[in-house]
């Protein structure tokens, strides 16, 4: 006996099942697991780049474009995910950029120079750039609204967890194995996720013939990237007494104004940033700019701080930056829970105070602290990290109309990954000169005339007169980088900062239309 279906009906009964709480326990494992596995890639490399380096034949500035570049891609291909998933399906984009992810870490994990890697890791950060915006959007979709704060906590928690795990994931694979097996990890996880979301997610129903400005997009792309370049190499380049930084500046100015221009005049803009006109999306937007350039500074450059002056194994500092990670979680899940009765603006706003307390306390760092001192900022700073995730993205949602969703997601990713760009490179920048700027200080001390400089060479191990300088010259670029290290964390925590004057600006005006739906900051 058969049965004939409609179709109207087989989609009815599809939808029913894709409902039920196994489909969504299943669905979300896939999505989850794709959004760690995104983010795990910007720091998992962070406790390896000292290795990487002399493998690749690089230097401390140049080794960092390995994450730099991941992140200027990812944050050029974000605005991509609402244009493809329309025209092409949610579903169809999620196997395909998981898929992609997967094959490009493989390759990565093979790479013979620096070169090499960078572009691999550019088409790394591309490809694998929708997957959280895709999760973020599709789990949205697949609860009811009464449970989007817990989904959204959860989302949260897959985002920055990834971050803060990655030192510790990465430390263990350099330490018992080898650095390039921090991509290796991608290739089972990305698998298995691949398969649970072939298998739990469903088919999209509606496919958009949209059109896309190319012109507009082109133009973004353009002014990110030669951004980035000026970011990463005007200090070292000389900043505007370089005609090449100075042509790049330019470049930025000229290219991004177009592409503001055409995004705000045009209805077929791959960003639209007309959503920004949300209060709360706007608002949530720029606080997620300034907290991802705090969040992704600390957590891509203690690992290297620990190892590098305080002679910390990769796997220890891993463990220190897991510490930060534990704490965020249990701030995620005590937000999610609470959010409801108060608003997600409280929440924020308490989150980004401990967030910059935890990071002036960073500023007490020593060469001579031990493992306790080191860590107890970074269990402070993450409590206050996961408070102020999970709210600045229930914040962003909360007042959009669900069929903007795909569309905010994935504007509201640009922010936060341009932010951690900005973070970055803001980092690198400082520590190079603020490491050239201790060094020229501390060698003014070096003088025939500083009876200190000989009572220092006297009491060392050596008479040889070469030897002994060079030792001084050991201990003062020591000195100067961890002078230029506080001078990192007082900026990050400056960061942290910048993202609660924002939100106080948000509870100054909250009683805008925008803020109407839900409970208000």
């Amino acid at each position: 006996m058969s049965t004939n279906i409609s179709p109207a009906k087989g989609n009815a009964v599809a939808q029913d099942a894709l409902a039920s709480p196994h489909y969504r326990f299943w669905l979300s494992v896939a999505l989850l697991a794709a959004t760690v596995m995104q983010v795990l890639d910007i720091t998992i490399v962070s406790v390896a780049l000292p290795y990487m380096a002399g493998s690749l034949s690089a230097n401390t500035s140049q080794i960092s474009w390995i994450v730099t570049s991941y992140l200027v891609a990812a944050a050029i291909s974000t605005p991509l995910t609402g244009f493809l998933a329309a025209r092409f399906g949610r579903r169809q984009l999620l196997l395909v950029s998981l898929g992609g992810f997967v094959v490009v870490s493989g390759l990565c994990g093979v790479s013979q120079d620096l070169m090499e890697i960078v572009f691999l890791r550019l088409l790394q950060g591309f490809v694998g750039a929708p997957l959280p915006s895709l999760a973020q959007a599709m789990l949205i979709e697949a609860y009811p609204p009464e449970m989007r704060g817990r989904i959204t906590a959860r989302w949260s928690l897959a985002v920055v967890a990834g971050p803060i795990l990655g030192p510790v994931i990465g430390g263990i694979l350099v330490t018992h194995l080898d650095w390039r097996w921090v991509f290796y990890v991608n290739l089972p996880a990305g698998l298995l996720a691949w398969i649970l979301a072939y298998r739990f997610s469903s088919p999209s129903t509606t496919i958009e013939k949209r059109r896309i400005d190319l012109l507009g997009f082109t133009s973004m792309a353009i002014g990110l990237g030669a951004l980035q370049v000026v970011l990463d190499r005007g200090n070292t380049m000389g900043w505007f007494s370089s005609q090449r930084i100075v042509m790049l500046t330019m470049l930025v100015v000229l290219t991004l104004s177009l592409f503001l221009w055409r995004a705000l005049t045009r209805d077929d803009s791959i960003v639209h940033l007309r959503l920004l006109r949300n209060r709360d999306f706007g608002i949530a937007s720029l606080a997620s700019i300034t907290f991802g350039a705090g969040f992704y500074g600390i957590v891509t450059y203690q690992p290297i701080f620990l190892e590098h002056l305080l002679g910390y194994p990769p796997e220890t500092a891993g463990w220190v930056s897991a510490a930060r990670g534990i704490t965020a979680m249990l701030g995620m899940l005590i937000t999610g829970r609470l959010i409801h009765r108060t608003g997600p603006l409280v929440w924020a706003l308490t989150g980004c105070v401990i967030s910059a307390v935890g990071g002036y306390a960073m500023t007490g760092y020593d060469l001579h602290i031990g493992l306790s001192a080191a860590l107890w900022p970074g269990v402070l700073q993450g409590i206050g990290l996961g408070m102020a995730f999970t709210a600045i993205a229930t914040l962003a949602f909360r007042t959009l109309p669900k069929t903007a969703t795909a569309d905010a997601a994935g504007l509201f990713g640009v922010m936060r990954v341009l932010g951690g760009a900005i973070g970055v490179s803001l980092m690198s920048t400082l520590l190079s000169h603020c490491t050239q700027s201790a060094w020229n200080h501390l060698g003014g001390f070096v003088t025939a005339f500083n009876p200190a400089l000989h009572d220092y060479l006297n009491a060392l191990p050596t008479s040889s007169l070469p030897t002994q300088f060079t030792l001084l010259q050991q201990v003062l670029l020591l000195h100067a980088e961890m002078q230029a290290y506080l001078n990192g964390f007082y900026a990050l925590a400056a960061i942290f900062l910048l993202s609660t004057i924002i939100l106080l600006i948000a509870i100054r005006f909250r009683g805008g239309a925008t803020t109407r739906s839900g409970p208000r900051g």
